[in-house]
């Protein structure tokens, strides 16, 4: 269950409801979402296109979503707790790694590190950093992973160098945190491939996720890894109308029709399904628990989902 940690105004109840909520329903995990801030304006910078649009009116109030997490922690015992996603970039990265270690261990194990590369100039412009490219994901998440090994942590790469140091804390009763990489492009889902532990899209096509998987699979084949143990987290927008056709998108419809989706991308591999449902509190709860109760052949599992993978 992803908690609606953003929008044009943030509940607290609602998060607290719905996180102890999807526990109580025997959900696996609860998602939020990242966005720092909704520009009024469109930022320029170098090479960049305008945008043609501004983004939507649900980044106007995001609450940050490490800090939603560690209050989640406080109040479930079992529920994972996952980021969909952070834009890793725009922080440092002993600063990330330690802020998701620090939840890790409140919740003792629980954290799942949904990251992504950020597409929204405003952002950078207001990081003070420009657009990222491939290798500053690569070496982003290589500098995480090294401040949750052991001390001495030292990166020696120019673009996150650390010096010989101790950096706590550590993930809880583990090596490290599972990180999965959103992705917009075919050289993200290869990155993915290459380095995460997982696969994170957000595809309401069925036909496009089946491509973003193949390619994922064979592109770590490629890479000398074994495809099968890198899982796939699904994120998609779950919409109740009745009135669905034939072409819906995936999760348009009734709980039905969403649970004849669940088969479906349980088919291609997916094997963690996160869900944005557009409802109030006690509809999403009960809607996730009758899709769960109708999913119970499939091996998947299905969460409410947040906005923002990124």
């Amino acid at each position: 269950m992803g908690l609606p940690n953003g929008g044009a105004t943030v509940a607290t109840e609602d998060l607290v409801r719905l996180a102890t909520g999807a526990e109580a329903a025997a959900l696996d995990s609860v998602w939020v979402m990242d966005r720092w801030l909704r520009p009024r304006h469109p930022v320029e910078m170098p090479g960049v296109p305008v945008p043609v649009e501004m983004p939507a009116d649900g980044y106007a109030c995001v609450f940050d979503p490490i800090d939603v997490l560690a209050h989640i922690a406080a109040i479930t015992t079992r529920v994972r707790l996952g980021t969909s996603a952070v834009q890793a970039v725009l922080q440092p990265p002993v600063l990330l790694a330690r802020r998701l270690a620090t939840v890790d261990q409140l919740s003792r194990g629980r954290v799942i590190a949904g990251l992504a590369a950020g597409w929204m100039r405003e952002e950078f412009a207001a990081a003070g950093r420009s657009r990222a490219g491939g290798d500053r994901v690569d070496a982003h998440l290589a500098a995480l992973r090294a401040v949750w090994g052991p001390d001495p942590v030292e990166v020696t790469c120019e673009t996150y160098p650390v010096p010989p140091s101790d950096v706590g804390p550590k993930p809880f009763g583990r090596r490290t945190i599972p990180v999965l990489l959103g992705y917009t492009t075919a050289a993200g889902i290869r990155r993915a491939a290459r380095i995460a532990d997982g696969l994170h899209p957000y595809r309401t096509d069925a036909d496009q996720l089946a491509a973003d998987i193949a390619l994922f699979r064979s592109a770590a084949a490629e890479a000398g890894r074994d495809p099968a143990a890198l899982p796939v987290v699904l994120r998609g927008d779950a919409v109740l109308d009745p009135a669905a056709g034939r072409d819906r998108p995936l999760f348009r419809g009734t709980v039905a029709q969403w649970a004849e989706d669940v088969a479906r991308v349980a088919e291609l591999g997916v094997g963690h399904l996160v869900l944005q449902v557009d409802a109030p509190v006690e509809a999403a709860l009960s809607a996730l628990h009758d899709l769960r109760s109708r999913s119970a052949d499939h091996d998947m599992r299905v969460s409410r989902g947040g906005r923002g993978a990124g």
